[in-house]
């Protein structure tokens, strides 16, 4: 899975975010993460300058450039059209955290540093999960961590990152699909921002050996199963709303479907990725649209293999929304 992104963000220069990071990253690294820290939004870096020799190693047509020295290194790279933090998350996909100091517009996750002496007041763009501050008094409506508790600010975001099922939108151990009385409701949500959101689901179906060729030889008299499947996936998504009793009509934005065969599971895994932007999130299409898409399967073989078994449909990650990124541990 790509790592999880996490900006520390605050309203002007000279809070100590730098600070707050370089505390904050010995605290992570006790907890077994692998971490790496950006610096975020620059116009350029002084290895990149005219006439540096990485910028002439660059200018002469290497893909990567940098210096190295007997136990560390330092590497720049042409984006090739994407954002610089795009290109390095690329290279980084092995690493568990990336935190960038800097860019209040993106739509990652952020932590908001407020000092009393610098900047009072938090901005809290979209997507502010916590804010550190040396003011006890903050009450911003969502986690304050103080300035000088770096494991605090660890456990934080591991917990909220890297342990499962720990956090929703609404609190930990309410269940929003009930009112007072005890009685099933569909929650409001008149009053939350419109934001990005996206979730992904998986799921597999497991046959016999002879099924999962006939299916990806496409010898079967029903036709294309994985195309139908596909096709079925996109529709029980946009009919969610219909579907599940609390969950809310919403206006899809994107579906992607994608199968795997795993010729020695003699399985097909299956994925949804659904997005919206929108007041509520999408992990219940998500999670429809990979079941009908293996009932689909299903249907479509059963005539000459009764014995199929759907299982393992988990949500693996979603992003956006007040609860910030979640991501699966075990995928």
């Amino acid at each position: 899975m790509p790592p999880i992104f996490i900006h520390f963000i605050a309203a002007q220069s000279e809070t100590g975010k730098t600070t707050v990071v370089e505390k904050l990253l010995p605290e992570l690294k006790k907890r077994g993460l692998r971490v790496a820290a950006l610096k975020g939004h620059l116009d350029h870096y002084d290895l990149d300058l005219p006439g540096k020799d990485s910028w002439r190693f660059a200018q002469a047509g290497a893909d990567v450039a940098g210096i190295t020295t007997a136990d560390s290194y330092f590497l720049i790279g042409s984006s090739g059209g994407k954002s610089g933090i795009t290109a390095a998350a690329e290279i980084l996909k092995d690493i568990d955290l990336i935190i960038i100091e800097g860019n209040k517009k993106s739509n990652n996750p952020k932590i908001e540093v407020v000092r009393s002496a610098v900047n009072r007041e938090p901005l809290l763009p979209e997507n502010t999960i916590a804010v550190v501050t040396d003011r006890g008094d903050l009450k911003p409506g969502i986690p304050v961590i103080m300035l000088d508790d770096s494991a605090g600010l660890a456990k934080f975001i591991f917990e909220r990152f890297f342990v499962s099922g720990i956090g929703s939108e609404f609190g930990q151990d309410e269940l929003t699909h009930f009112d007072t009385a005890g009685r099933p409701r569909m929650v409001d949500v008149s009053d939350k921002n419109s934001t990005l959101r996206e979730a992904y689901a998986r799921g597999e179906i497991v046959m016999a050996p002879e099924t999962l060729i006939r299916i990806m030889t496409g010898d079967l008299t029903k036709g294309d199963v994985l195309g139908v499947a596909q096709v079925a996936a996109i529709m029980a998504v946009k009919e969610t709303g219909r579907l599940i009793p609390m969950s809310h009509p919403l206006g899809i934005s994107a579906v992607e479907v994608d199968f795997r065969s795993d010729q020695v599971k003699t399985k097909i895994e299956i994925g949804v990725r659904v997005k919206l932007t929108g007041q509520t999130g999408v992990e219940m299409e998500a999670l429809t649209g990979v079941s009908i898409a293996a009932l689909t399967i299903y249907d479509m073989c059963k005539a000459v293999d009764k014995n199929m078994v759907i299982q393992n449909i988990r949500l693996v990650e979603k992003k956006g929304g007040r609860s910030g990124h979640y991501r699966r541990e075990q995928i």
